[in-house]
This record gives structure tokens, sequence and C-alpha cells, in this order.
């Protein structure tokens, strides 16, 4: 199921084209006591500042603000241990980052409406699959008939939202009974509620938040490597 990751990639794009010209302003560098400024010279456009102290670190600027809290060290937290040699190389941990995050500007995840199609269809083809022998014999599509049938049901009647939101894709799913009369009737979404942690995507702005301290902690090592 595409999600998680295709974001990641779309975000970390557009992170990289808003900092292109970003330096790094050190202001503060004592132990675990930092303070890092990143700006475009001129402006403040897209502009950020990483802060930490013992077992804290929080990001401020122009896209919201956020503290995470784990280790006495929170750059060691942050830091890429896979070691990649290309600079431009930004890697992020989402889900596990996430929960070390005890402040956030808004909501860290919302709902995602490509998620939410594409758990739809990943339930409607394992039912066809389940069901091949209701394909005629010499059908290479090994496809019932009614599978068209049963996807322009879904199609109009769980994935047409009234309102872009969890609660309303769970009420979609939950409330879908194909009449008793149809080949594909036992069709059904089964407990929708459990599937509300799958349709939902890190927001654009925290996303972009895990990018920049990604991209600090990157900054702050190769200023250190060049001082040493």
């Amino acid at each position: 199921m595409s999600g998680t990751k295709d974001v990641e990639a779309d975000v970390l794009s557009r992170f990289q084209r808003d900092t292109a010209q970003h330096q790094l302003e050190v202001i503060k560098d004592d132990g675990l006591h930092r303070h890092l400024r990143f700006r475009r010279p001129g402006t403040s456009c897209y502009g950020f500042d990483i802060v930490t102290w013992p077992g804290y670190l929080a990001i401020s600027g122009d896209m919201g603000a956020a503290m995470f809290t784990r280790l006495s060290d929170m750059f060691e937290f942050f830091r890429d241990s896979r070691g990649h040699a290309e600079p431009e190389t930004l890697y992020i941990n989402a889900g596990y980052w996430a929960e070390k995050c005890v402040a956030n500007d808004g909501e860290k995840k919302e709902f995602s409406s490509e998620l939410f199609e594409a758990l739809v269809k990943d339930r409607f083809d394992e039912f066809v699959a389940d069901h091949a022998e209701d394909a005629e014999e010499g059908d290479e599509a090994q496809a019932p008939k009614w599978a068209a049938e049963l996807w322009d049901d879904l199609k109009s009647e769980v994935l047409y939202l009234d309102s872009d939101d969890v609660g309303s894709a769970i009420e979609a799913m939950d409330r879908f009974e194909p009449g008793s009369d149809t080949p594909y009737a036992r069709f059904l979404f089964s407990d929708a509620w459990e599937y509300a942690s799958s349709l939902q995507d890190y927001t654009f702005h925290f996303l972009w938040r895990l990018y920049a301290i990604a991209h600090a902690v990157k900054a702050y090592d190769a200023r250190a490597q060049v001082a040493a």
C-alpha cells in the first residue's frame, strides 16, 4: 500500500528546495546546550532554529514548532547511524520519532484519501481473489463478472465522501452493505474502526520539521569535522 514513504519523498523534495540557500549560524554550542539557526541570508523565509538542552530538542520557525525528548543528547537520537555518504541524503524515522514528540503545532497526522482508496482496493482485491472460482473458464483475468459492479458500488458508496476525514471514511465503510441478491453479498468491512490508524499519514509540516532536524544534525556534524 502506498502512503507514508511516498509522502516523505515529496516532503523531502520540497524541503530541499525550500532550504537550498540556507546557511548555518551557531548561536550557542556548549556541550548539550546548543542553538543553531538556519536562514537564507537576507530573509527569514522557511528559516528555523534548533535548540537542545539535556534530554530535549526543540525546533521552531516558519514551518511551526515541535519538541522531542528521548536521550540526554538528542543529536545522538536524531543522528543517521546508517552513515550515508551523500551529503544531500536525509534519513528520518517518522513513526519512531513521532513517539518521542511531546509537543507539536497542530496534529502530527491527518486523513489521507490515497491511503483510504488503497485500503478499500486491497479489501476488494482480496475478496475477488478469494472468489476466483466465480470467473468463467478461460478468463485470463480470473475475475468474476460481478467484480466490476462491486468496484463501482465501492466507488460510489464508500470512496465518495461528503467530508474528508477519518470519521467519515470509517462510517462509509461501516454502512456499506451489498444487496442480498448480489453475488458479492458477503463483502463487508468488518470492525471498520480498526482501520482508523491505517487511514492517516503524517502532516506535511510535521515531516518538514523532521527533515529540518535531520538536516541540522548533519550540518552540525559536517561543521565539526571541518573544524577538527
